[in-house]
């Protein structure tokens, strides 16, 4: 159990939106890591979720826009690997946090 004072690590972890699912699929280099559908997708993110709570981190989403992540890449020259959208998000949660 958390004292009050005590605080928590932080996460942000992606959301995808389901009518951008198919998209991410065609685009991301590693879609051989990624689950078939926006279903399966949100399952074990919901699984991941608790797992990283019980742990003591607390999952921020971050909703991760083709549209945005897109640009974003072309800007830095990223492909379209989990670490390059680990990494958008990291930057989106900063942004949050200011």
């Amino acid at each position: 159990m958390n004292k009050p004072n005590q605080s928590r690590m932080v996460m942000g972890v992606a959301i995808y939106l389901p009518h951008q699912w198919d998209r991410l699929l065609a685009t991301a280099e590693d879609r051989d890591k990624l689950e078939g559908t926006w279903e399966e997708w949100r399952a074990v993110l919901e699984e991941s979720e608790r797992n990283m709570r019980a742990i003591g981190i607390e999952p921020i989403e971050v909703v991760l826009d083709m549209d945005e992540f897109e640009k974003y890449c072309a800007e830095r020259g990223l492909r379209n690997v989990g670490g390059s959208r680990a990494e958008y998000v990291a930057e989106l949660l900063a942004k949050q946090s200011n």
